[in-house]
């Protein structure tokens, strides 16, 4: 049986000393396999962000473990982590997080560039992304010369060009207006499918959830719920905003 790409058991996360204290996470268990495009939904404060945290090796759990293939990041040393979280992981943020003072082409390529990948290996893989993500056109342009939807999509070619095991995304169309962030989630939704990209991501916007294979709901730290697609996105859309309302609270 093969080992799943992502496995937490029993996360727990507490912030904080003594007797003020606050539990973000309560014996939480998730697993995510190989080509899995998961949703994390829920209330503002139910433990979406700790549990990205958690599960993308940025923060340590109080108790519990996160596995990726089998390797666990909380026994590694910094020197390690890093090396694990470059070559490893793919993160997708909100505020795109490119360097202005880069080119897209070189923001793209900025995690082979940092291994030494030999150029002729950089300028195949970095064509067939900005081909795949339609941003052929802007390679040559600074951060500020394009849309935010053309950021964002030169995002995931940074996240997916060195190939990692699981990609993180985070809030990826929160700054973005409703024609691009549908745009956005369709390559995503392609890099799932026609490239088995695993990925997790945290969302507020039922929309941009719809496009997952699964939505897995969590409230007070807990898992509250989960729901699976059955292939027809509108449905699956209104199957999230019900999920929502009995949830209760702003999923924000």
């Amino acid at each position: 049986m093969a080992i799943p790409v992502l496995q937490a058991q029993r996360l727990s996360k507490t912030y904080g000393k003594g007797a003020v204290t606050y539990q973000a996470l309560d014996n939480f268990d998730m697993t995510v396999e190989a080509g899995d495009f998961v949703g994390v939904m829920g209330p503002s404060g139910s433990g979406k962000t700790t549990l990205l945290n958690l599960l993308a090796a940025i923060d340590k759990p109080s108790s519990g473990t996160v596995l990726v293939n089998g390797t666990d990041p909380a026994k590694m040393n910094a020197n390690e982590l890093a090396l694990f979280r470059r070559r490893k992981l793919g993160f997708i943020f909100q505020d795109f997080n490119l360097l202005d003072t880069l080119n897209i082409k070189d923001n793209i390529v900025l995690p082979l560039a940092l291994d030494r990948v030999k150029p002729a290996e950089i300028e195949k893989r970095v064509n067939d992304l900005a081909g795949m993500l339609g941003i052929q056109g802007v390679l040559k342009k600074r951060t500020y010369e394009v849309s935010g939807g053309q950021q964002q999509r030169a995002a995931i070619a940074r996240a997916m060009i060195h190939k990692p095991d699981i990609v993180f995304a985070d809030e990826l169309t929160g700054n973005l207006d409703s024609k691009a962030a549908g745009d956005v989630m369709h390559s995503l939704k392609e890099m799932n499918e026609q490239r088995g990209a695993t990925i997790v991501m945290v969302t507020h916007d039922p929309f941009t959830a719809s496009f997952c294979k699964r939505i897995v709901f969590i409230k007070d730290g807990r898992q509250f719920s989960e729901l699976r697609s059955g292939g027809n996105r509108q449905a699956f859309f209104q199957e999230i905003l019900d999920m929502l309302s009995v949830l209760g609270g702003q999923s924000v």
